[in-house]
């Protein structure tokens, strides 16, 4: 029994000297923040950013077209990490044409040129064939499925016919290469976390949440006991002695 005991209380000192030690560390170089510069030094690991909320980039889809990766985050497309317009529907895919891009979401095809500037889009009024499922490419030409037919038209997609068709390249979704996804990490995150704000959360617990906070206030409490104690008890060996 007692040998538990002492097992635990090892445990405990051992958690509450680390803390200390962690404190002082931190609350030192915090002190030598501004010398240092250690607001300018950043952290950008996934493991540290996910503590801040700030997770892995995922792109709701993304597109390889022409080189260029083409990625939604909600209502925002991107153009590889350049913000490029707001699609109010999903993206289903999209395809190199001659000197343009045609991207398809299920109402309307968005025409960019090769640089990703927007063209203009077209929908039901310019004829396109709709609701659209993909876009593919079937020698050279534009092609379209929709939940009805196959669609195929030329390269200036103002005429449409339905036809049946083997062997069409279609578009697909594409992982973000990791230039592009470290890009768009720091667009929507920054740099990431420095080094100062990370030691002064060390330093009152935050980094852990609540229950670093409790922590930090718990030992805070238990100095205090120490002190008080101590003072207590030297003040008993004085009467005593005296």
């Amino acid at each position: 029994m007692h040998g538990k005991r002492n097992i635990v209380s090892v445990i405990v000192m051992t958690i509450l000297a680390i803390i200390i030690l962690l404190k002082v560390m931190s609350g030192s170089l915090i002190n030598h923040a501004a010398q240092l510069k250690l607001d300018e030094i950043y952290i950008n690991e996934d493991w540290l950013m996910s503590r801040y909320g700030m997770g892995k980039i995922q792109p709701d889809v993304s597109f390889l077209i022409d080189n260029k990766m083409f990625s939604q985050f909600g209502h925002q497309l991107f153009i590889d990490a350049k913000p490029l317009t707001h699609l109010q529907r999903p993206l289903l895919g999209g395809i190199s044409l001659e000197d343009i891009i045609v991207l398809t979401t299920d109402d309307a095809l968005i025409l960019l040129t090769r640089e990703g500037e927007f063209i203009e889009k077209m929908g039901a009024e310019a004829g396109i064939p709709a609701p659209i499922q993909n876009i593919g490419l079937y020698h050279g030409e534009p092609v379209l499925q929709t939940r009805q037919a196959m669609w195929r038209s030329n390269f200036m997609l103002d005429k449409w016919e339905p036809i049946s068709l083997q062997g069409v390249s279609w578009s697909m979704p594409h992982p973000l290469p990791q230039s592009v996804h470290d890009a768009l990490k720091q667009f929507f995150y920054g740099k990431g976390i420095s080094v100062q704000q990370l030691l002064i959360d060390i330093h009152n617990g935050r980094i852990l949440g609540d229950l670093g906070i409790w922590l930090i206030d718990l030992l805070g409490l238990m100095i205090v006991f120490l002190s008080l104690s101590g003072l207590w008890m030297w003040g008993r060996r004085g009467s005593f002695l005296s």
